[in-house]
């Protein structure tokens, strides 16, 4: 590889070059933090969603009889919904 014809414009490209790096790593960055806060806020919306369902379903396995097979069953479905949620947010 030869040396560049004009030393000056290639330190000039690749100052630029270097810039235009640093535009796209802050753009980056700033996405990463909205997406950051974004999942913070659903998780703890998520989190508390499911802690009042859970003590609601608490409340509703006191009043009936089986319920072993009930919390079983209801942890399971909690379960499966949950992961099928945290799949459609990371989809989108």
């Amino acid at each position: 590889m030869s040396p560049p014809s004009n030393p000056a414009a290639a330190t000039t490209a690749a100052k630029k070059k270097t810039a235009a790096d640093v535009a796209v790593k802050a753009a980056r960055d700033a996405r990463l933090t909205a997406l950051e806060t974004a999942v913070t806020a659903w998780a703890t919306k998520e989190e508390a969603r499911i802690t009042a369902e859970k003590t609601f379903l608490t409340s509703i396995l006191k009043g009936r009889t089986g319920a072993g097979r009930l919390t079983a069953q209801n942890t399971a479905d909690a379960s499966k919904r949950l992961v099928d949620e945290i799949d459609q947010f990371l989809s989108r």
